[in-house]
């Protein structure tokens, strides 16, 4: 029979999650693999967060938490102030699967986590490296667009005279779900800032639709054209979704050939610089 005081000195047990067998616990299963390739994502967000809470151990609350998050591939892009605004409306519409524990301290650990995650996937890009295909384009732009976004974004990537980028893509608007409102002076701005030789631009759909619009096929031929009135060649418009990405240069090609038409006919009159060839 246990006497009074006997458990003195000792943890008490939470969730039982101490009582499941080694084998069932993330952090015992990757050591004993040699890899953490085993472990389910739920597992990995768990073996980060280290402990749950009463009622809730750390497995249930890394579900919760990537169930908020809507899946791995949407809590990564979260900052901290996201993830604490997704901590409060998760509960307001979950009182019976709450998320508890996640203080300041174990919000910021994910923050940093997920931070050093996004510039991984940026450093995959080599910045010296010319972008010569659009699919190497369009993971530059992903890496800096978060996606899946709500909203519309527009973005501009100036290129040095080997098609190699000079700095990272800059955001030149915010718009809605279903549009963006951009112009070319602000475009070729940011061109001219960075003293670029050439730009390739690009903007995504929160729909995750990258099929052009009407009207994203008449914004780049207006672009076109003021590239060559800049001097500055567009090199393409890119529609970057999460898993796909469109080419206006590989599948509109036409759009070049009639601003080059009309950039020659501009030539003749007042000495333009004729565009690039788009990649």
């Amino acid at each position: 029979m246990a006497t009074k005081g006997s458990n003195k000195g000792m943890r008490p047990e939470k969730n039982g999650f101490r009582c499941r067998p080694a084998e069932s616990k993330p952090r015992e299963r990757i050591e004993k693999a040699g890899t953490a390739s085993v472990a389910s994502a739920a597992e990995l967000l768990a073996v980060i967060l280290k402990t749950g809470t009463a009622g809730c151990d750390v497995m249930e609350l890394s579900r919760r938490v990537i169930d908020a998050a809507g899946g791995v591939g949407g809590l990564v892009r979260l900052d901290v102030g996201d993830l604490s605004a997704m901590v409060r409306d998760w509960n307001a519409g979950n009182p019976g699967r709450r998320i508890s524990g996640l203080g300041r301290v174990k919000l910021l650990q994910l923050a940093a986590a997920f931070e050093l995650v996004r510039r991984g996937y940026g450093d995959a890009a080599d910045p010296h490296r010319p972008l010569t295909a659009p699919g190497e384009a369009a993971r530059v732009f992903r890496a800096e667009m978060r996606l899946p976004a709500s909203q519309e974004s527009f973005w501009v990537l100036p290129l040095d005279v080997k098609m190699r980028q000079i700095v990272a893509p800059q955001r030149i608007s915010v718009g809605t779900v279903d549009g963006v409102g951009v112009h070319p002076r602000d475009v070729f701005a940011a061109a001219v800032r960075w003293n670029a030789h050439s730009i390739i631009v690009a903007h995504n759909h929160p729909s995750g639709s990258a099929t052009p619009s009407d009207r994203d096929a008449k914004l780049t031929s207006r672009l076109i054209v003021a590239s060559s009135a800049m001097g500055i060649p567009l090199l393409d418009h890119l529609i970057v979704t999460e898993r796909a990405h469109y080419s206006f240069a590989a599948d509109r090609r036409d759009l070049w050939v009639g601003g080059a038409a009309k950039a020659a006919s501009d030539n003749a009159v007042g000495g333009g610089v004729p565009p690039r060839k788009p990649v």
